[in-house]
This record gives structure tokens, sequence and C-alpha cells, in this order.
């Protein structure tokens, strides 16, 4: 159960790992027993359809409709192309694919029911109705469109996909790997892996349609998704939503399995409550934030969270705290030296109303220092469950604001 736990809360992690062994089954050719790959062969569709529609339903159930579209697009391409049996249908669903799968990554959710969702399928449908048409009716035309080269042959030869689904391919995955970066959401991160195997799949079906291991690819990559949906149900229950951090839940968590020594520290913003109130809620949020960021980067193994309020905890396994004081007391002085601009409260959004509201003034806002009181205990024989030394650090926290607050207490 742990090592799940910690799988799933490893956002990059597990879509490595998956891709890794799809990339290492491919590479070495180990073919697929006998059994599996007759049941692969003779059941294909059902499998993907079974797959896929897995995936839908727990997407419509989560409120991610976009996950489901791109769901429907890898059943309906792979269906359509095993039931054409044709390498005109592999080049189009070799460019259908990424372009898809990116359009819905890179789109808002807006839920099914409503006018975005039903607009979105009916973009499907369309892009579907097209695509059939010029393969049955113009199929010239959708043969010139994937014919033309834009790569040298040297870099394509051990490829069987057209160059323009190569090139779509290569700019979506590196949209996403931007996005997924700068984000770190599952979804994100789940559709780049889907794509890139479901890329791997079109070339096992461009040598052959009716490939055992095409299927096996398909059904993965619609199974990362599931993936990333419950990646994403996970972080919901233990991430905090404003700053990103684990929340207190994960925090109880690993109390549960800490071991006889490690350290506890409890840190609260100095005057939060007051700044609150003159700024605002907003800029509140702001200050959480910045100050999280700082207290995620903390060293000696500490594993940082959010507490709740403006409270903020760091639980540091197999140290002391001896071995954290200089650590902890470097973390106050890195917030109490970085400065805060606070931004004027009827600034416009828009940047160039926001100049003229300027004017010439230098002063773009106030600036406000941040403090943090921090609060440190280890189990000893006062306080020997991982509780008693939550408490115990609190109280110490407690101390550290009678004495004025800016400072670290044990």
């Amino acid at each position: 159960m742990l090592f799940l736990n910690r799988l799933l809360s490893s956002t990059w992690l597990l879509h490595l790992i998956v891709f890794a062994a799809v990339v290492l089954w491919l590479k070495l050719g180990t073919p697929l027993p006998q059994e599996i790959s007759g049941v692969l062969v003779d059941h294909n569709s059902e499998l993907v359809l079974t797959a896929g529609g897995l995936v839908v339903i727990l997407a419509l159930l989560y409120q991610s409709a976009n996950t489901a579209f791109k769901a429907a697009v890898l059943m309906v391409s792979y269906l359509w192309v095993v039931n054409a049996n044709s390498q005109l249908a592999v080049a189009a669903i070799a460019i259908v694919v990424p372009l898809n799968l990116l359009i819905f990554a890179l789109m808002e959710e807006r839920g099914l029911l409503g006018p975005p969702g039903l607009i979105r399928l009916a973009i499907v449908c369309a892009q579907a109705v097209l695509v059939v048409a010029l393969f049955d009716r113009q199929p010239d035309i959708l043969s010139l469109l994937t014919q033309n080269k834009i790569f040298p042959e040297f870099l394509t030869a051990w490829l069987a996909l057209p160059d323009q689904g190569l090139a779509l391919l290569a700019v979506s995955s590196g949209m996403l790997v931007f996005l997924a970066c700068y984000e770190r959401v599952p979804m994100v991160i789940g559709t780049l892996t889907a794509m890139l195997i479901s890329a791997l799949a079109i070339n096992q079906l461009a040598q052959d349609p009716a490939s055992a291991t095409a299927a096996a690819l398909f059904t993965i990559a619609l199974l990362v998704f599931l993936i990333a949906i419950l990646q994403e149900v996970h972080s919901l229950a233990f991430r905090d939503g404003l700053t990103g951090l684990p929340n207190r839940r994960a925090m109880d968590s690993m109390l549960q399995r800490l071991g006889s020594r490690y350290a506890i520290a409890m840190m609260d913003v100095d005057h939060f409550k007051k700044f609150n109130d003159t700024y605002g809620h907003e800029v509140g949020d702001q200050v959480l934030c910045r100050v999280a960021r700082v207290i995620e980067q903390v060293g000696e193994g500490g594993r940082p969270f959010r507490y709740g309020g403006e409270e903020f905890s760091v639980i540091f396994p197999g140290r002391n705290i001896e071995a954290v004081s200089e650590e902890l007391d470097e973390l106050r002085e890195q917030i109490a030296d970085t400065p805060f601009m606070v931004r004027e409260p009827d600034r416009p959004d828009d940047p160039e109303r926001g100049q003229k509201h300027r004017g010439v003034r230098k002063d773009k806002g106030k600036q406000v220092q941040i403090t943090i009181s921090i609060g440190v205990a280890e189990p000893s024989g006062q306080s020997a469950e991982p509780s008693e030394v939550v408490q115990a650090a609190d109280q110490a926290l407690y101390r550290a604001k009678e004495k004025g607050r800016n400072n670290v207490s044990e």
C-alpha cells in the first residue's frame, strides 16, 4: 500500500516506468506468449473498447470530459484502421491522433453536457466523417497529404509513419513536455505518455494491421489515461490545492510510518491575519504560495506539508534537532530576506491599461516583509508518539512567537 501511494504521488515516475517498459519490450523483440497473442488477435477490438470504455466512464465520473474525448480518439482510430486494413488509413491516424491529443490537452475542462462539450464532440465527429470521406471518395487527396517528404530518409528509415505524422508528433510532444514541466499535472504527463505509446502502436499497425503488439500498445496507451485519472484523484486527496504542497492528510499518513529518530518543525506566517485583513485574501494566498515555494526547497531530507491556514510543517526522517536547526534558521532567513511586492488593489488586469493607470510613477506597489516563526521538536521521554512530537513542536512555535517572532525555538 505504501509503495502504491508513493508511485501515485510521483507524477512523472509511474509514466516513465510504463513507457520505459514498453520501449524495452519492443527493443528486445520478445514475442508475446501464444495464448496472449491469440487473444489479442481474436479479440483486439473488444480489448481496446473495454479499456477505452473504462477510461471514458471513469473520466466522466470525475468531470474530465477532455480525457474521455482523448480516449475516444484512440478507440475510434484503432477500430477504423483494423476494419479498413489500409496503409492510407494508418497514415491518416498518424496525423489525427497526436493533433487531437494535443488539442484536448490544451483545452480548458468545460464538461460534456454544456455547449462547449457538445461543440468538442461535434468537432471529433466532423473529423471522423471528413477522414472517412476522403478515404472512401478522394483517396488521392489523402495520399498526397501523407506522401510528401519532410525529413531526410536516414532519419525516418526505421519508421513506417508518414513525415507529417512524425512532425506533428514532435511538435505535440515538445509542447506537452513544456506544459508538463511547467504545471506537473498528472493528466498532461499521462497524455504525453499515451501519445508516445500510441505512436509506437501506429508504427506497428503500419507493418501489420492485424498486429497483436499494436492491440496491446493501444490498450496500454488507454490504460495510461486510467493511471493519470487515479493520480489526479490521489492529488486531490493528498495535496493542498493552493500551494501544491502535500496536505495534512498526507502528513498524518507519513507520521504513521516514521521510525524512532526524526524531527518535526511547525511553522507559522507571522501577523498573517492582520496582513489578510489589510491587503485582502487574494494577496494573502499569494503570500502562502511564496512561503510554500521556499519551504519546499528545504534540505536535510525534509518533507514539507501545508498543515492548515497559515501554518506549515516539515518532517525530517532520521534527523534530530541538532542536525536540522541550522537548515531551519536558513529557511527562516531566506523568507525574511525575500521582498514581497503588494500590487495596488485597483490595478487593472490588462497590462496596457495598467501602464496608463500608473502613468509615469516609479512606484509599482508596496514592498513588505514576510517572516515566519518556527518551533521544532523530536521524540523524547515525555513525547514519544509522533502526535505528541507535533504538539511539542507546536508549543515550541508559540514560544518562538512570544520571543518576538521571526525566530526558531526548540
